[in-house]
């Protein structure tokens, strides 16, 4: 049983729907901070109100920055089997064309991901690493000293401190 709306009923409802997705984030670019900011301020500015950022300087002290790279992540980690996501055309967990598409999941030494990736292997499609619980720690253990696994003040403006 569904009520009939008369026209007027109809139009207010139409307007609160577009009061409501004012609220989203609908801007085309994603604004840059150039650094952390205090944590109640990030969850006030960008948490709270569910908006995304890109936020520079954040992890400039981290060794992986100077470290990783193709020679040095090939021989920490080039002969472990890894997970690896490949799509046709990168979109998964997405709506693409009439389909809700997932990525295929392929088990493949890390050095193999890194040949693909610098384009001395060819293959069709995608490839990148991605895992709902961190492939990093699940499954790359040996590169975690290279990175914090805790960032304080994000945790901190997570509630999670």
């Amino acid at each position: 049983f569904f009520p009939v709306l008369s026209e007027l009923h109809f139009i207010q409802i139409l307007w609160q729907c577009v009061l409501y997705s004012s609220e989203l984030y609908l801007n085309e670019s994603v604004p840059y901070l150039d650094g952390p900011l205090m944590p109640l301020q990030f969850y006030r500015d960008w948490i709270g109100p569910n908006k995304p950022c890109i936020i520079r300087n954040a992890i400039n002290d981290w060794p992986a920055l100077s470290k990783w790279n193709p020679t040095y992540l090939r021989n920490v980690v080039g002969q472990k089997v890894i997970s690896v996501s490949v799509t046709p055309n990168g979109y998964a967990d997405a709506v693409n064309g009439d389909r809700f598409v997932m990525p295929e999941e392929r088990q493949m030494t890390f050095s193999s991901l890194l040949d693909i990736v610098e384009g001395s292997v060819k293959n069709s499609g995608v490839f990148y690493v991605q895992k709902q619980c961190s492939n990093l720690t699940e499954e790359l253990p040996e590169l975690t000293g290279d990175v914090q696994t805790h960032i304080s003040w994000m945790s901190e403006a997570l509630g999670r401190s």
